[in-house]
């Protein structure tokens, strides 16, 4: 490749992607080809917008530049032999970091005996819920003190509801840890 992707964008190496997206809209304004009505000058620049799209889709995605770069550092020549070895171009990766001081049975996912909880009872808060937003709703529609009464209980109750389910998770697994 005689020109890097930052070259067909004007841009250094360093540009940060304000800089690299600013010079991408510049040269897509000059250069598009919708721009140009003579056709030898609308080739043209179909061609250049295509090497400038090309350069934008690597440079313009985080990811993609971050490949794009390293690739390119891998490819650079050696610096002339000095008869010392020249340096690795790779991070050292451990072969084991030393997490031995993990549980191994925190790791699974699955739920410790003795938690669970009926089904009814995890949906009983938010049945609460809309029954009493219902209740409100109708009970404003029609005029009815009794039903927005009831509306407003059962809102109270999935409040409750609500606030309790997490104790009542907790209490159970601590009692289930206990009795292991």
């Amino acid at each position: 490749m005689a020109d890097s992707l930052y070259d067909r964008l004007g841009v250094a190496p360093t540009a940060n992607a304000a800089e690299i997206r600013r010079a991408y809209l510049q040269l897509a304004r000059v250069h598009h080809p919708d721009f140009h009505t003579n056709e030898a000058d609308r080739q043209k620049n179909e061609r250049e917008m295509q090497a400038i799209n090309e350069a934008w889709a690597v440079l313009g995605d985080p990811d993609r530049r971050r490949a794009h770069d390293e690739r390119m550092r891998l490819t650079q020549p050696d610096p002339v032999s000095t008869g010392k070895p020249v340096p690795g171009r790779y991070d050292f990766v451990p072969f084991d970091d030393g997490d031995d001081e993990i549980d191994p049975r925190l790791l699974d996912d699955v739920g410790v005996e003795g938690t669970e909880v009926a089904r009814s009872v995890q949906m009983a808060p938010v049945v609460c819920f809309f029954g009493g937003l219902l209740g409100v709703i109708l009970g404003v529609m029609v005029n009815l003190t009794f039903l927005i009464a009831v509306g407003i209980v059962g809102l109270v109750l999935a409040l409750l509801g609500f606030l309790a389910a997490p104790a009542v998770a907790i209490s159970r697994s601590i009692r289930a840890e206990r009795d292991r």
